[in-house]
């Protein structure tokens, strides 16, 4: 008799009900054994898991459940998003027990997740999914231990860890806004490889990690303010490799090669505070410049005692001259994580270095907060320098013998080769002084590099502010200066006059400047003084030539909008003559009470002006063939040097007069003209005693009016605005 059957006869030998119960409770769990499995291996586990998958996705391959409550799952893929984090986690095999009876309380706890062939990966995106307010009324998660003896990698933005791992996590999150926890958690790391963007840092590194943060709600710690409440140690002995900055080609080539050196550390931190008796020694062999020759071993270390102490040393490499000895202190012990630059005020130290950059341009970034000056290319920069507290101690140098240096002015770009020299020196608060030499520079518009405007020596531009690194760039000044640059060519300066009735034709000149500006170099005021010899124009369509002397005073400038103040500025013509004419030089200045400029295309002006000129014959001139004036008037063409005031406008290529009123010891004159593009017109009124005329001009046109002339000119309207 087989066996089978005496194990039916000893079932039957048991009470009924006992049969019965182990009947239901076998169908029960038939019925789970198959409902489990269909679950887990068909679309409704997606439906249930995957609810929001813009925050949360859970994939699997084949997945099996013997048990109630446990689950093996294969292939599984994890992703989520918290605010701008996202975190990728996988593994090859996984396998979990949930806490039924947990459920009953909308709490999904899962006290053992084991896990083999782990890969994890957290980043930021710039699609931002925004945390849910503050609450207390989702389901809580709570996971006591996820662990692997697996793990192939983590990765951490462009850091990644590869190599022989095994971890164990644990922690709780209260969904729709409610608290996190990060339980004790440890992470160990044999034989692994460190890089960064692709480049190693370390390898056959050994690593000890342990975590843990307390129950808290986000908004008590959001993103990196979670460091800040984090008590964490750190263990790791690694070889280092040697960095290779390789600047033979175009562009310089950062890179590693193996090495014998090594990164020894051992750190520990309490809610954002290092524990006393941290240390860190990091000795990395450094091969750069040309060819990326060797420059010898440089020595990085770190000690935490009741402050933290940093000190680096590469010694003097005789052929490059690059060199680099720092000792800086940080008072205190704790890691602003969120606000790293909150460090500088508790920094104080020493550190004197040598060293051939490929680019400078960090420098002028220390220094403006917008790029209207910058350092072009890479040079030797040699500094030395003491922090006292943050700031930049009285005696502390910088040199940089030759770099290229371009600065962007009102959309004028000046470039050349310049030396530089920084120094701290005493004040309130003591004050940092750069000065930036150019003896050769040439000057051209931005938009349009070949057009040189004026190219000259000895441009000087001196910068000074606050030596607290942390209100340099907030409150620097700027002062440009150069003078007698040449202008080769007066005519391409039209493209600032913007008017058809005024261009230059031709004619070279000097120019000199002399402006200040803030750190966005945007807001200033200066001066700027042009002169042109032999300067041929067309105003109004009348050729002439002669000399001028322009002298731009700008009461306030905001150069990035192109807007001036010019209250102050003078224009004097002198020996001008019509077309060629060989009368004697006439002369003229216009000073501008004041005035408004915006250069920004299309030019425009608005000003209040005062004319003084040797006599009235351009402004009759404007309004007709001296031919069709009558005698009387003629008469008075040169009797004498003539006052004059008058406003101005200039807008979409056309000049605007109104307000005109000249006098000298004989003739009154007052009068209105717009010059445009499709035509002039104007109106003129002439007194020389009891005797007035008017002029009305339109076009080519010209009308008189002899009697009642003063009543017809008073009715005539405005052209502008009365100021």
């Amino acid at each position: 008799m087989s066996l089978i059957p005496k194990r039916l006869q000893r079932l039957q030998r048991w009470p009924r009900p006992v049969r019965i119960l182990l009947a239901v409770v076998l169908a029960l769990y038939l019925l789970y054994l198959v409902a489990g499995n269909v679950f887990l291996n068909t679309p409704l586990f997606d439906m249930v898991t995957n609810r929001k998958p813009e925050k949360f996705q859970l994939r699997n391959g084949p997945a099996l459940t013997l048990v109630p409550g446990h689950a093996v799952l294969w292939n599984v893929h994890v992703r989520g998003q918290a605010n701008r984090t996202v975190y990728i986690f996988s593994a090859e095999r996984a396998s979990a027990f949930i806490s039924l009876p947990a459920l009953l309380r909308r709490e999904i706890h899962i006290p053992r997740v084991d896990a083999a062939g782990v890969r994890a990966v957290i980043t930021r995106v710039d699609k931002v999914i925004p945390p849910p307010p503050r609450g207390d009324r989702g389901w809580t998660v709570r996971m006591d231990a996820i662990h692997s003896d697996s793990i192939r990698s983590g990765q951490f933005g462009k850091l990644l860890i590869s190599g022989k791992a095994s971890a164990t996590v644990g922690f709780l999150k209260q969904m729709k806004g409610g608290p996190s926890e990060l339980f004790d958690s440890n992470a160990t790391f044999d034989d692994a490889r460190i890089s960064w963007d692709g480049t190693t840092l370390l390898d056959q590194a050994h690593i000890q990690a342990r975590a843990s943060f307390p129950r808290h709600y986000r908004d008590d710690a959001p993103g990196l303010r979670k460091l800040g409440i984090l008590t964490a140690e750190l263990a790791i002995d690694g070889r280092s490799q040697a960095v290779r900055i390789d600047t033979a080609g175009a562009h310089a080539t950062v890179g590693t090669v193996p090495s014998t050196a090594r990164l020894q550390g051992q750190l520990a931190m309490d809610h954002g505070t290092l524990r006393p008796g941290g240390h860190v020694v990091w000795r990395l062999p450094v091969h750069a410049g040309e060819h990326a020759k060797d420059r010898g071993l440089l020595a990085l270390q770190l000690d935490v005692a009741d402050d933290i102490r940093l000190q680096a040393r590469l010694p003097r490499d005789e052929a490059s001259g690059s060199e680099l000895d720092a000792d800086l202190h940080i008072a205190g012990r704790e890691i602003p994580f969120h606000a790293m630059s909150e460090l500088l005020p508790r920094t104080s130290g020493q550190l004197k270095a040598a060293w051939t950059f490929d680019s400078l341009n960090w420098i002028s970034d220390l220094i403006v907060r917008k790029p209207w000056f910058r350092l072009d290319g890479g040079g030797l920069l040699r500094a030395d320098v003491t922090l006292a507290d943050g700031r930049l101690a009285p005696g502390s140098t910088a040199e940089i013998p030759n770099v290229a240096a371009i600065a962007e002015v009102a959309g004028v770009r000046m470039q050349g080769d310049a030396r530089a020299q920084g120094r701290i020196v005493e004040g309130r608060t003591p004050q940092v002084q750069v000065q930036v030499d150019v003896d050769q520079f040439r000057a051209a518009p931005s938009d349009a590099p070949s057009q040189v405007l004026f190219d000259g020596r000895a441009l000087a531009l001196e910068l000074s502010g606050d030596a607290r690194l942390q209100e340099l760039k907030e409150g620097v000044r700027a002062r440009l200066r150069f003078n007698n640059a040449q202008v080769p060519d007066l005519t391409r300066y039209n493209r600032y006059l913007g008017n058809e009735q005024v261009k230059l034709l031709g004619g070279t000149g000097l120019i000199s400047g002399d402006v200040e500006l803030d750190a966005t170099g945007r807001i200033g005021t200066g001066r700027a003084d042009l002169s042109g010899q032999n300067a041929r124009m067309q105003v109004a369509g009348v050729a002439m030539r002669g000399n001028a002397l322009l002298k731009a005073r700008v009461r306030r400038a905001d150069f990035s909008q192109k807007q001036f103040d010019l209250g102050g500025t003078t224009v004097r013509l002198q020996e001008v003559r019509i077309a060629d004419s060989k009368d004697a030089g006439w002369w003229g200045e216009v000073a501008v009470r004041s005035g408004h400029l915006a250069a920004a295309p299309p030019l425009s002006a608005d000003a209040v002006a005062d004319i003084t000129l040797r006599d009235a014959g351009p402004l009759l001139d404007a309004f007709g063939e001296r031919s069709s004036y009558p005698r009387w008037v003629l008469g008075l063409v040169d009797s004498g040097q003539v006052q004059a005031s008058g406003q101005l406008r200039l807008r979409h290529g056309q000049l605007v007069v109104d307000d005109l009123q000249a006098e000298n010891e004989r003739l009154s004159l007052r009068g209105r003209l717009d010059l445009g593009k499709a035509g002039r017109r104007g109106d003129m009124y002439l007194r020389w005693g009891v005797l007035g005329a008017g002029v009305e001009l339109n076009g080519e046109q010209r009308k008189w009016h002899l009697a009642g002339a003063r009543e017809w000119y008073e009715q005539r309207p405005r052209y502008l605005p009365a100021k």
